[in-house]
């Protein structure tokens, strides 16, 4: 009995963080439409924000939030502009808190994340250019091995800031949202997430 009480507890948690990622998700993402000088930035946000259900392993919640957001952004956005939301940013904001999650070592993460980074640019630029939305002017000037090499520096940083937020709200949500009361909590599982979540610990330890 004690155990149905501590999964409903967790499926009302998820939803709830599903909710609330997806709403701020689709604001940041309005915001990006709306104030185009900060296209990138709010972009970022909006993956920051569908990765909360990720820092309590809501990983169904997450995807939820970032196909809801994606979704009702381009009903509410411009198509062109979301789609650089809905084929990067909200998906690399997932693999990266999940790799993160995973332990994947920084040595496996960081091919993936340029490869997907790529991917992405690689159907952005040839796929609006082949729609006659990219101008033609923009294609001509400026190559695509020089838009893949300085983008996927500027992306890989923008990743490490993410990375840096995501682990910043992830303390704060330990603290909020607790799947287990106190007493259930084992001593190994408050050694091992202080040894994770140590302060010392430099924010962009995964390159060690």
């Amino acid at each position: 009995m004690k155990r149905r009480r501590i999964s409903a507890k967790k499926t009302a948690y998820a939803l709830a963080l599903a909710g609330i990622s997806a709403a701020l998700a689709l604001l940041f993402v309005w915001l990006g439409v709306v104030v185009r000088y900060v296209t990138v930035a709010m972009f970022a946000a909006a993956g920051v924000a569908v990765m909360a259900p990720v820092t309590k392993r809501y990983y169904a919640s997450a995807a939820f939030a970032y196909v809801v957001s994606a979704g009702l952004g381009f009903l509410v956005g411009d198509v062109t502009t979301v789609v650089g939301y809905a084929l990067y940013f909200g998906p690399m904001a997932l693999i990266s808190a999940v790799m993160w999650e995973k332990n994947v070592k920084w040595y496996i993460s960081y091919p993936v994340k340029i490869v997907f980074i790529n991917g992405a640019l690689a159907a952005l630029y040839f796929g609006l250019q082949a729609i006659e939305v990219l101008a033609p002017d923009v294609a001509a000037y400026f190559d695509y091995w020089a838009i893949a090499l300085l983008g996927t520096i500027a992306l890989l940083l923008i990743d490490l800031l993410m990375n840096y937020v995501y682990r910043t709200m992830r303390k704060v949500l330990a603290k909020v949202i607790r799947d287990k009361d106190s007493a259930q909590v084992t001593e190994e599982e408050i050694r091992a997430e202080d040894e994770r979540e140590g302060d010392d610990a430099p924010p962009f330890d995964e390159l060690d």
